[in-house]
């Protein structure tokens, strides 16, 4: 669509929206004077009928009619007035019609059944004045009636009727002048200079850049065709400097590529090797190092931890111990062997291990692991809170390899917190039979780029001499040694969640998984 037809639709636009609204109003303006015509008339007929409930209940049938007549003289918009009276169904009612400008009329009816009549419209009516008004009348004593009044909006009606002739011959005159000066304006001054460069333009873009405008005004078209050319001029030299420089860029490229392809094919492969060499090689470190740690942990824990185990256990043969003290003592001995078979389990890390297959109460692990973690953290340190979902039941597991997990996941959560801060663990069924265990906490949260590593063995984000790097990798073995899966999703200021997943039923028992020892990551 061109400029000079889009200029011709605008104008006509604006007429025909001017001639819409001038008759909008008027039909607004015609519309609300016929509301209040019909408002009134309806007034004067509700008055009419309490007026007639006044008559004494004597009254004939001539007395109505000179009401009626009465109704007339004061009222002019009134053209008819009917009056149906009738005592009960079934009984001899009569017409009482007053016409203004003819004799009033009073008709008699034989007997029949009238059902009453409440105030309504006839919607078959062509005009306000056509439409008419129909009222119960609760006359005295036993007669009842109907009264029906037709109206008529008189010279009202003819003064609209001449302003819409005279409004439509306004829109129409008026849309024409517009359109016609409209379309002498874009042709002249606008259209003609456009269509102008719109055809060197479309020269440019077949390729010839030798075509030029004509400049024949000093208006804002005749400087843009000025500075058209201008542009075209510039472009035919830039474009055989370009042409030139293409051809021997296209060369140089050509060779270029192919060079660069060979060289990437060459560090595409020196890549792989080098990935390849370095995963074997930190692989191997890793192991190393691993089983330097087992043999360190196995001389030096081995010979205090047997001291430690006898005293407790010579202070638990004492017969006058306080059941609170039994307890933790109790608590202090399977801790003690459970730290002695992590000690065993370094040993053994090498060596595929099936895990133990017992049924474990949920609860009672939970809260053990609970209250190893608050025994050893520091005065002041934040509370830990846990629940369990009451129909859970017990899950067939390695309780020492669960603990372990969870006592690992909270000393690294309440390590992550301030003295303000919330840890919980939670522990409910999931879909497929699944035991789904989470740990949270409010803590600092783990950055994006170490989230991708904490699984790795030896990898700590809490600074020298505060980690081994351990846990959360020894979490990971333990939890694919017992069938399950460990994931977390955390951010940097808003806490982390650790997700650990087992089979209610427990590991498969064909299989066997490297076992690990525990620690603090």
């Amino acid at each position: 669509m061109t400029i000079r037809t889009k200029i011709w639709l605008i104008a006509v636009s604006v007429a025909v929206t001017v001639g819409v609204a001038s008759w909008g109003r008027m039909y607004v303006t015609r519309d609300r004077i016929i509301k209040d015509a019909q408002k009134s008339a309806e007034e004067i007929a509700h008055d009419i009928a309490e007026d007639l409930k006044s008559v004494p209940p004597d009254a004939d049938d001539r007395d109505l009619e000179e009401k009626l007549l009465g109704y007339l003289n004061r009222h002019s918009r009134i053209v008819r007035l009917d009056l149906y009276v009738y005592r009960e169904a079934y009984t001899p009612s009569s017409r009482i019609a007053a016409p203004r400008g003819d004799r009033p009329e009073i008709t008699r009816f034989a007997p029949f059944a009238r059902q009453p009549i409440g105030l309504y419209r006839d919607s078959s009516a062509g005009s306000a004045q056509d439409e008419p008004i129909e009222l119960p009348v609760d006359l005295p004593g036993p007669w009842k009636a109907t009264l029906v009044m037709k109206w008529t909006l008189g010279q009202v009606e003819s003064f609209l009727k001449t302003e819409e002739k005279y409004s439509i011959s306004f829109s129409i005159v008026f849309v024409i002048v517009l359109t016609l000066v409209s379309g002498l304006i874009t042709q002249r001054i606008i259209g003609r200079p456009l269509e102008a460069l719109a055809g060197a333009m479309r020269d440019v873009e077949g390729g010839d850049l030798s075509r030029r405008v004509p400049v024949d005004t000093v208006d804002e078209v005749g400087r843009l065709s000025q500075g058209f050319n201008s542009m075209l001029g510039r472009l035919s030299q830039a474009d055989a400097q370009i042409r030139a420089f293409n051809q021997r860029l296209a060369a140089e490229i050509e060779a270029a590529t192919h060079d660069l392809s060979e060289k990437n094919a060459t560090l595409a492969q020196l890549n792989r090797l080098l990935n390849d060499m370095r995963l074997d090689n930190a692989s191997k470190v890793r192991l190393a190092t691993l089983g330097q740690l087992a043999a360190q942990l196995a001389h030096e824990i081995g010979t205090p931890l047997s001291s430690v185990s006898g005293h407790v256990q010579l202070a638990l043969r004492e017969r006058e111990l306080p059941p609170a003290l039994r307890e933790r003592l109790d608590v202090s001995a399977r801790e003690i062997e459970r730290i002695s078979k992590i000690v065993r389990d370094y040993l053994d890390s090498t060596r595929p291990l099936e895990p133990e297959r017992q049924p474990t109460a949920l609860p009672r692990l939970l809260e053990e692991a609970v209250e190893i973690v608050q025994g050893v953290a520091p005065a002041g340190q934040a509370r830990v809170a846990w629940k369990v979902t009451p129909d859970i039941g017990d899950l067939v597991t390695d309780p020492g390899l669960l603990r372990q997990i969870v006592v690992n996941l909270l000393s690294n959560a309440l390590d992550a917190i301030d003295r303000n801060g919330r840890v919980e663990v939670e522990a409910r069924p999931v879909a497929d039979k699944d035991i789904l265990i989470t740990v949270s906490d409010t803590g600092h949260g783990i950055p994006p780029d170490d989230l991708r590593r904490i699984f790795e063995p030896f990898y700590t984000t809490k600074g020298r001499g505060k980690g081994t790097g351990l846990g959360l990798a020894i979490c990971r073995q333990l939890t694919v040694a017992l069938g399950g899966t460990i994931t977390v999703e955390s951010e940097s200021g808003k806490g982390s969640t650790f997700f650990v997943r087992l089979p209610h039923q427990g590991p498969p028992v064909a299989e066997s998984r490297p076992r690990a020892a525990g620690g603090r990551a």
